[in-house]
């Protein structure tokens, strides 16, 4: 089957990039059209001749534009801002900043993921909630002023293809291949202003910062080649963010932050970020307006109203919380010097909170909760954490494995942010 645009064809496409020519407009926009009827093979084939031969910042900037053309956008508008996170453990910022943002008088029309390995997704996350609609239309989305959505048909539909070859030809490490499927939904939802927060360390995608950086940088030169103005943060992600772990869990801690009440390290992060798109949303969280607005975007998106006032008053009440309970207990006295962020992401994900590949279907009820955290002096005996889980499913005795003690009192931790990364700091 020859696939053709015009006068050239897929294959040729292919070809070019083959011998490491560097493709234009026209060639993106062949490939991205010809996605959803493409044999399969000619996505692979084209897939992997980026990875082997890279795609320069030009290249980059025009895959993005055409994968986001391949499907509905909204127009840019003054006020439409978002934020994207690499994936991290205990990384539930976005729940907590979107209406936050949307009470300060900004716009949030957001695409969101779900979980990847040992890292929780904000769709999972929203799911937990009974009757939460995360499938929204473009029609349900174009007169929304805040919502949180999953990518679908019609957001960059050529990105759902790209991203689904990718994960089984070997080229999913490429980086203008990741940075073109993140912007690519981004640009899609008309923004004026958007926010990376990079992760790095044990339990990111990128373990180093040098790596991160690179996509960082990616990442801000594209977004501005579209007219956005994006700003990057490179965060630290070796403990868990906050004290809650696991979808249902983390819903609960977002309604304790937007309350006014979560833990600094979520809360610097929210506040981190609102600042970068210009926003100051303390008041907002303070005065209940952020919790309010959270409210009307549960029932926006298909929450009843009872259900919505429950979960604002006590989340437990309308949440699952798997059945089984365990208390861990520190095995000696000492100072808390290390909580593995990745080592609890990945045995959560193996008792059924993320996805193994083995079955797609998550239990948002498994979840942790810290009782203590890094710095904190335990007591031989204390509990420094209690999971919830279903007996039979997983291996829960390794999560002993996640906490070091030491007589010795740690030092101060290092600042959350590594580094911002913006266009001046891109040329």
């Amino acid at each position: 089957m020859i696939t053709m645009i015009g006068g050239e064809s897929v294959i040729e496409v292919i070809g070019k990039k083959r011998d490491g020519h560097e493709l234009d407009e026209d060639d993106f926009s062949i490939i991205c059209h010809a996605a959803s009827y493409a044999p399969p093979a000619q996505i692979g084939a084209f897939l992997m001749a980026c990875q082997i031969h890279g795609l320069s910042k030009k290249e980059t900037a025009l895959l993005t534009k055409q994968m986001m053309y391949s499907g509905a956008s909204f127009e840019p508008e003054p006020g439409r801002v978002d934020k994207h996170s690499t994936g991290g453990v205990g990384d539930k910022m976005s729940i907590i900043l979107a209406p936050a943002l949307r009470a300060a008088g900004a716009v949030v029309p957001m695409i969101a993921g779900r979980g990847l390995e040992h890292t929780g997704g904000t769709i999972d996350k929203l799911e937990a909630i009974p009757g939460f609609n995360t499938g929204l239309t473009f029609e349900e989305m174009e007169d929304n002023k805040c919502f949180i959505s999953r990518q679908t048909e019609d957001i960059a539909p050529a990105d759902s293809i790209f991203y689904q070859t990718r994960d089984i030809t070997g080229t999913v490490a490429q980086l203008g291949l990741i940075t073109a499927s993140i912007v690519s939904k981004k640009a899609a939802e008309g923004l004026e202003k958007l926010v990376l927060d990079v992760k790095c360390g044990r339990a990111a995608f990128m373990k180093n910062e040098e790596d991160a950086i690179e996509l960082a940088k990616s990442m801000v030169t594209t977004g501005h080649a579209l007219g956005i103005e994006v700003t990057a943060q490179i965060t630290r992600m070796d403990y868990p963010i906050g004290k809650m772990i696991g979808n249902a869990h983390e819903i609960v801690e977002c309604v304790e932050c937007l309350r006014g009440q979560g833990p600094w390290d979520t809360m610097e992060l929210v506040h981190m970020q609102a600042n970068a798109l210009g926003f100051d949303i303390k008041d907002k969280i303070y005065d209940g307006s952020a919790l309010d607005e959270f409210r009307e975007m549960c029932i926006r998106q298909g929450v009843d109203e009872m259900t919505a006032d429950m979960l604002i008053l006590e989340p437990w009440s309308v949440l699952s919380k798997a059945p089984d309970e365990i208390r861990f207990t520190a095995e000696k006295s000492g100072y808390i010097t290390d909580i593995d962020a990745l080592l609890i992401g990945q045995k959560l994900c193996e008792m059924g909170a993320g996805r193994t590949g083995v079955s797609n279907d998550v239990d948002h009820g498994i979840g942790i909760e810290l009782i203590a955290r890094v710095g904190d002096f335990v007591k031989e005996g204390d509990v420094w954490a209690i999971l919830n889980y279903n007996s039979g499913r997983g291996n829960h005795l390794y999560l002993y494995d996640a906490i070091t003690i030491s007589e010795n009192k740690p030092k101060d931790r290092l600042p959350i942010l590594i580094k911002t990364i913006s266009i001046d700091d891109c040329n």
